[in-house]
């Protein structure tokens, strides 16, 4: 498997450091708030990249901490007259629900910050009888970024370029610019654990290195692209300086989200939590929004987008419900499926792995989805094709294809017909569609068709058509469905998007 590493800006394949086992570090929330659509999609990446892992026999342990003392935690703890440690439980467990709710696979360990104290404090220690960090009169200490010699090997910064915007913030006591806090002494009404230099708390970088290191050297570290300077440059600084050995072997870090091309920021007033999205839409929308572009690549959140990927699950799902009843038919036929049919079939189990070999490429591999999916309909949709022994032995390749991209991606997953139905009403909700007076006009309806005025039966065809409802006559009755229900969607594999410079 190949993953673009940030350090080397270059593809690199993946070789564990101890066979047969990966150990990944991701930096996870500071708990102060609700998690936003920009979590949602570290969250994802990473989850799909695990599972992956999994699924080529790897033995995965992935690591996702919370900083649970911070600044922010403290500042929203006073604003609300609250406990400091109450906010930080209080979104921990909201981080936990709006992850379930996505699908997203709990950590096989989350350590937090005020865990680890101790382990923090020694590390500072540690660093200080090197020479490589010292302790201020006031009780804060500072790493001495001068005494690493690769620092800005991750960002490709030069310390140069970083000293002209650095600057000492009066009442530091910095022994230069580029240093930064690795314990910091607590200011009055904060809390703060005991240290050889006095009552203090760890700065953000240092919790980190001191979190991830029972796994060094990591496999993977990851986290989103606004991590990769200052927090992973300077975790790399002290954890490399302090224990001697490589911090990770592969640095990975995915794209932001946008807001209908505007950065997200609660200033502008665009800011979506994913408890927004998810009162609108589905949480298997906002996850196969998120997941339709390759990580790296940047993603526009928009409401047209996030309808365009309502019609695409519904593509899907429409196809394995009529591939679960194409399945259920008695008598097969024993004839063969045209050559181009079944030589592309084949190339695209194929197409899948490597679209997700090749750095996490999920644009691509659903692609190969729907490529399947249009082979499917063509099947379907033939009578004399669907009757045919090839069929059935394509459409049971299909479901057991599916369950290994539902394994893989954590989509398309649902009993068909119940994901329709609860795709339909969310639908209805949001568009303020009155279901029950569809259903009143849908009874009288089929009243009038059995009365045999049709009149009357266009007419209310009609009024519910004015309500963006469609009706289908089919052998078991009527069913309806939104109008502006299902577009074409993806046809084919995707192109891979282009490396970032």
């Amino acid at each position: 498997m190949q993953l673009y590493n940030t350090a080397s800006r270059a593809r690199q394949e993946l070789v564990p450091v101890r066979p047969g086992k990966v150990y990944m570090y991701v930096c996870g929330v500071t708990v102060y708030d609700l998690c936003h659509i920009g979590h949602a999609r570290s969250a994802l990446v990473f989850d799909v990249l695990v599972r992956h892992l999994r699924r080529k026999g790897l033995d995965v342990t992935m690591v996702r901490n919370f900083t649970d003392v911070d600044d922010k935690i403290i500042n929203r703890a006073n604003s609300e007259n609250r406990d400091w440690k109450e906010v930080a439980e209080t979104y921990i467990r909201a981080f936990h629900e709006d992850m379930d709710a996505l699908g997203v696979l709990r950590a096989d360990v989350e350590p937090r910050a005020t865990e680890h104290m101790q382990d923090i404090i020694n590390m500072c220690e540690e660093l200080i009888r090197q020479g490589k960090a010292y302790a201020t009169p006031s009780g804060d200490v500072y790493f001495r970024v001068r005494s690493f010699a690769q620092y800005g090997k991750l960002s490709h910064r030069s310390l140069d370029d970083m000293l002209a915007g650095a600057r000492v913030v009066p009442g530091e006591e910095k022994q230069d610019p580029m240093d930064f806090a690795l314990w910091k002494a607590a200011k009055p009404g904060e809390p703060f654990w005991e240290s050889p230099w006095g009552q203090g708390r760890p700065g953000w970088h240092i919790e980190c290195s001191a979190m991830s290191r029972p796994w060094l050297p990591l496999d993977i570290h990851g986290g989103g692209m606004d991590l990769i300077f200052p927090h992973h440059e300077n975790e790399i600084a002290q954890t490399e300086a302090c224990c001697d050995c490589e911090l990770a072997k592969l640095w990975m870090h995915n794209a932001f989200v946008q807001i209908n091309s505007e950065k997200m920021s609660k200033s502008l007033g665009n800011f979506k939590t994913i408890r927004d999205i998810l009162a609108s839409w589905l949480p298997e929308t906002l996850r196969y929004f998120l997941l339709s572009k390759q990580y790296r690549s940047p993603v526009d959140f928009t409401p047209e987008g996030m309808d365009d990927a309502e019609r695409a699950l519904i593509r899907v799902y429409e196809c394995l419900e009529q591939t679960k009843a194409g399945l259920a038919r008695a008598k097969w036929k024993k004839t063969a499926l045209p050559e181009d049919i079944t030589r592309e079939w084949a190339a695209l189990g194929r197409g899948f792995d490597e679209a997700m070999d090749d750095d996490l490429n999920t644009a691509m591999a659903m692609g190969h989805v729907f490529s399947m999916v249009r082979i499917c309909n063509r099947v379907l949709e033939d009578k004399t094709l669907k009757a045919a022994e090839a069929a059935r032995d394509l459409l049971t390749d299909f479901q057991k294809r599916m369950q290994v991209v539902c394994e893989e991606l954590g989509l398309f997953g649902q009993e068909p017909a119940a994901f329709l139905a609860a795709m339909r009403d969310c639908r209805c909700a949001r568009l303020a569609i009155d279901v029950a007076r569809v259903e009143e006009l849908l009874a009288a309806r089929a009243e009038a068709r059995a009365a045999k005025d049709f009149a009357a039966s266009d007419a209310l065809r009609d009024e519910l058509k004015a309500m963006h409802v469609e009706v289908r006559d089919t052998p078991q009755g009527q069913t309806w469905d939104l109008l502006i229900a299902v577009a074409p969607g993806p046809q084919g594999p995707a192109p891979s998007p282009h490396e970032p410079s």
